[in-house]
């Protein structure tokens, strides 16, 4: 079934009362009494959806204070919009948005950045904490379990600027080798095959480019002038350069900040209650 008929029938009749959803609320702004309007908004959507103690993953608030419309999510600092249901070339599930931010280089925004997973993760959060085996909430060790739990994600990258494959590839490199300082001839293989995929490419603005890790040893590379994906690109076959790519955006020193924090707002929000 879509996400698009299913959800908003989903979340039409919240078995949560106002004033029990109202509750919920503002004892979870409590417990984030300086968390600023994301996590205000964050915990609204949370307690909203709440239905008999399983709650469902509504669709992320972008970061920057960006809105959420029926189709797409807007992030707010590029204004590029992110469907909320994605499915990708290789992989036929539906996956939903996550968490959007943006990435700027020397104070000129480079890219709008948005985080998904497959749909049958966001199904229940009570079987999400038993499937990535998380007993309280810390971002690192919720990232870590996604990232280790049998769950497809997708990162998609849209350019909000003309960049040439060299730059891109060059700036995705400096971000593997943080995890990878000597590639064994699996990573070094790996390594060229992401580097190859992007040298030559003249990557003009709304290029669209979709990182899908489907499991460890296996990551699509999709890349597409506009967001009408068809085809894979590429795949990369190494578990260690997959993780440290994705550890890139949100291990302890993320190249984007803004969809590090967007994304685990609303985690933590869904996750602590």
């Amino acid at each position: 079934m879509s996400l698009a008929s299913a959800v908003p029938s989903a979340w039409a009749s919240p078995a949560l009362t106002r004033d029990t959803a109202g509750s919920c609320r503002r004892a979870c702004i409590r417990h984030h009494p300086l968390g600023g309007a994301q996590v205000r908004s964050a915990c609204g959507l949370a307690c909203r959806y709440t239905r008999g103690g399983a709650r469902r993953l509504p669709v992320a608030l972008a970061a920057g204070g960006s809105s959420v419309g029926d189709v797409f999510v807007t992030e707010g600092s590029t204004n590029v919009k992110f469907p909320q249901e994605l499915i990708v070339p290789g992989y036929t599930g539906s996956l939903v948005i996550l968490g959007t931010g943006y990435r700027d280089k020397f104070f000129v925004k480079v890219y709008a950045a948005a985080f998904y997973v497959d749909y049958s993760l966001g199904i229940d959060t009570a079987q999400w904490k038993e499937k990535i085996g998380i007993e309280s909430f810390d971002s690192n060790s919720v990232f870590n379990s996604i990232f280790k739990a049998p769950v497809v994600k997708s990162l998609s990258i849209i350019l909000v600027r003309d960049v040439d494959g060299k730059t891109f590839v060059n700036a995705l490199n400096d971000v593997i080798a943080r995890q990878i300082k000597n590639p064994n001839a699996e990573e070094a293989s790996s390594l060229s095959t992401f580097q190859n995929t992007f040298l030559g490419r003249n990557l003009k603005q709304g290029t669209s480019i979709y990182l899908t890790w489907l499991e460890p040893s296996r990551m699509l590379i999709s890349i597409s002038e506009n967001q009408d994906l068809s085809q894979v690109d590429a795949e990369i076959k190494s578990a260690t350069v997959n993780y440290a790519l994705y550890d890139g955006f949100f291990g302890n020193s993320p190249v984007s900040p803004s969809l590090r924090s967007s994304t685990a707002q609303l985690l933590e929000a869904l996750l602590t209650k």
